[in-house]
């Protein structure tokens, strides 16, 4: 699968799909040069379990283009190998610059990452086979 986000619905799809997805701290990348910030993830396929399907996950990369800034909260990049998990995508425009913004991947123990874009470029693309997961995200759960 791969699917763009142009706009603000857009977003709001493709930050139903990386929900509960998994990334490495070194899986996250900051191309300057090219500004883009890229993403590694293991994305939870909660499209499968909607359709009453097998609980899945699959290898995915999440590509921003457009990138000028990147910001963090709560990260501990000095780990390469500690986990984040990814709760939503949110966008704040820039009122005197539209369509600019600020780009929001929200994480699962307050942490954050804010990207100063030029506009809502973003591709989410599929690039592995799916595998079963044992377990379905449990939001409700108290920890």
């Amino acid at each position: 699968m791969q699917i763009m986000a142009a706009s603000a619905d857009d977003l709001l799809v493709l930050s139903a799909l990386v929900q509960d997805g998994i990334a490495r701290i070194a899986d996250l990348h900051r191309e300057a040069s090219a500004r883009r910030f890229t993403v590694a993830m293991n994305r939870f396929r909660w499209e499968l379990v909607q359709q009453g399907k097998q609980p899945a996950r699959v290898r995915s990369g999440l590509m921003i283009e457009g990138v000028s800034a990147v910001r963090t909260q709560k990260l501990n990049r000095g780990n390469p190998d500690a986990v984040v998990d990814i709760l939503s995508l949110g966008f704040t425009a820039d009122e005197d610059n539209p369509p600019a913004g600020c780009l929001h991947i929200m994480l699962a123990g307050g942490g954050q990452i804010d990207l100063d874009v030029e506009c809502i470029d973003i591709t989410l693309a599929d690039v592995s086979k799916t595998w079963g997961s044992r377990r379905v995200p449990d939001h409700d759960q108290d920890g």
